[in-house]
């Protein structure tokens, strides 16, 4: 993809030397002007149609480490309640990337990380409004005595439908 992006400011370059107005190299190459444009100014400052480095911090993780990370989320349960627990807190996910990696994560980051995942976060509530009072005791008990923490789990196992019971 990065080599096809060069190759087309490249020929915008090209056709701007000879002679094309900024108009016609946007139909021709079915871009839009403006990046014509940028790309023509860029080119007569500089003189170069690459990319410019980019700053930041590097991911602690490699893309093939996240996706491990997925799947061991996806398909196993954390140790709390006897490894009956429905999903990863926060701090659990935190506590097993370390573990393994060697990385440590901050919360925020490790929410990010979550939704980069695509796992779905439970927010526990005092009342399970759409359930019974069966459900809303099984909830409770699920729970236990840390209800007010958030757990993350894959969408599959959230339930968005309404039931009446």
């Amino acid at each position: 993809m990065k080599q096809e992006k060069i190759e087309q400011r490249k020929s915008i370059i090209k056709l701007h030397k000879k002679g094309k107005k900024q108009s016609e190299i946007s139909y021709l190459l079915d871009i839009p002007q403006t990046v014509v444009s940028y790309w023509i100014r860029r080119h007569k400052e500089t003189g170069n149609v690459e990319d410019k480095p980019r700053f930041g911090k590097k991911s602690f993780l490699t893309k093939e480490q996240i996706e491990e990370v997925k799947q061991f989320m996806l398909n196993n349960f954390p140790d709390r309640y006897g490894g009956e627990s429905s999903g990863w807190t926060t701090k659990l996910a935190i506590a097993h990337i370390k573990k393994e990696y060697g990385v440590k994560y901050s919360m925020r980051r490790m929410q990010e990380l979550m939704h980069i995942l695509k796992l779905g976060l439970i927010s526990p509530r005092s009342e399970a409004y759409y359930g019974s009072k069966l459900a809303r005791d099984a909830f409770r008990a699920e729970f236990k005595k840390n209800w007010r923490q958030n757990i993350w789990v894959a969408p599959s196992s959230i339930s968005t439908k309404r039931r009446f019971v």
